[in-house]
């Protein structure tokens, strides 16, 4: 099927930033096949775009989808308070019915905002995959992996964990076109290192990516440091953990030297400006990650600490801190986080073939509505990208493609019944803390 999109504003993101102000997209089944000026090819179906901005999907780099769950739960609290007193306990009350229930609303919630691909680390990883198949979503699911007590019941002990969600991955990658997988050692200090360095290890010999969370508040980077093995990314590093696709989440609080080591393994590293700072955190050094060379995506982290799933902010948010706290406008444009949001944030997660409209990349796309008030006026090719950053949002997404199927149209996501995912959702987290208070 050969799908002809014409007329539009056409952001590519490509290295180059091109823009073809009244451009032509064609999708050829899940790939683009063009994407320029004029196309006078041959095509199976023409919509006429004009007055719609054409560009990637975005990538939300870092999520836990059932928490949308738990949204409204954990505010306004510290990180220890949010796991061990508002999340855990109810976490351990989920059903797969309830996580699949959650991941619904959160791929629906994302959709809807024109992302088109997510990176879960979560459990109930079946929930998950039928989630993003049932949607539409394209999910990079990573399933938890920790050594705590409380989680053995449900999970059995690390090494148990880590066989099954080896065989889960063996089972689920590449389906559909829009299933991905890894294995998601959830942090340093939820796994002692000789555990962290086995997960590594067998997933590296199977060819899968590892996603954890590294060093996201100072007193994590504290508590490591008293071991007496160098910073978290240094003892990492030394134990093999990072000699794969790896991917981080956060890295708020790196020592001297991290960043050139993530750099050098090519660890790609999401940053969570919104979380990290609702959490009280800390913010990423995200400049000076980049201008170490390491690509780095933009994640939302989950609904219970930000409070949506809604990258439009993450993507004007990173460059505002890093300008703050800086103390200079300069240091991050809005193009570089454009690309954290599309192009370097598919880098990032080890999805080179995502995230740019030129042909063999994956039929990820999005429209936007340019006749909204904060989209005027234009300058140039320039002010497209500038506007993207500072003035664009979720409100002006009008029409989404994943993997060429389209999914969303006049804003209305057209693989459920939103009315129903939301009355599930509803239902699901009123019957866990029901659980949890019973």
């Amino acid at each position: 099927m050969r799908t002809l999109l014409t007329g539009g504003v056409v952001v590519t993101c490509d290295s180059d930033w091109t823009v073809h102000a009244s451009g032509d997209l064609v999708l050829q089944d899940d790939l683009v096949l063009y994407a320029g000026p004029r196309y006078d090819g041959e095509y199976d179906a023409r919509t006429d775009v004009t007055g719609r901005l054409v560009m990637p999907g975005l990538i939300n780099a870092h999520t836990h989808t059932p928490m949308t769950l738990f949204r409204g739960l954990a505010d306004d609290v510290d990180l220890h308070v949010f796991l061990q007193e508002r999340i855990w306990p109810r976490e351990i009350e989920l059903t797969n019915s309830d996580a699949y229930a959650g991941s619904v609303l959160a791929a629906t919630e994302m959709l809807k905002a024109g992302v088109t691909t997510c990176v879960d680390m979560y459990f109930f990883e079946d929930a998950l995959v039928q989630a993003a198949i049932d949607t539409g979503i394209r999910a990079v699911v990573t399933p938890g992996i920790l050594d705590a007590p409380v989680w053995q019941p449900i999970l059995g002990t690390w090494e148990q964990r880590t066989a099954h969600v080896l065989d889960f991955c063996k089972r689920w990658d590449g389906h559909d076109g829009r299933i991905h997988t890894g294995v998601g050692p959830h942090a340093p200090y939820t796994l002692p290192l000789p555990a962290l360095a086995e997960i590594a290890a067998e997933a590296q010999h199977a060819g899968l990516p590892l996603h954890i969370h590294l060093v996201e508040t100072q007193e994590e980077r504290a508590a490591f440091a008293t071991r007496g093995l160098g910073s978290t990314v240094f003892a990492l590093e030394q134990a093999g953990v990072l000699a794969g696709a790896v991917f981080a989440a956060h890295c708020v609080w790196l020592d001297d030297g991290d960043a050139a080591i993530l750099a050098q393994h090519q660890v790609g590293v999401a940053h969570c400006p919104l979380s990290n700072a609702k959490l009280g955190a800390g913010i990423a050094p995200a400049a000076a990650l980049l201008a170490t060379g390491v690509q780095v995506g933009l994640g939302t982290d989950g609904a219970a600490t930000n409070n949506n799933l809604d990258l439009w902010e993450e993507l004007k948010l990173a460059p505002l801190l890093a300008k703050a706290t800086a103390l200079d406008p300069t240091i991050l444009p809005a193009r570089q986080s454009l690309a954290m949001a599309t192009r370097m944030g598919a880098l990032a997660i080890h999805q080179p073939r995502l995230g740019v409209l030129a042909e063999g990349y994956k039929a990820d796309v999005l429209l936007l509505r340019l006749d909204d008030p904060a989209m005027t006026p234009v300058f140039d090719e320039a002010t497209y990208m500038d506007h993207l950053v500072y003035a664009a949002g979720r409100s002006m997404v009008d029409a989404v493609w994943v993997n060429g199927t389209q999914v969303v149209r006049d804003g209305m996501v057209l693989t459920v019944d939103e009315a129903a995912v939301r009355d599930a959702a509803q239902r699901a987290a009123i019957a866990v803390s029901g659980r949890v208070a019973g």
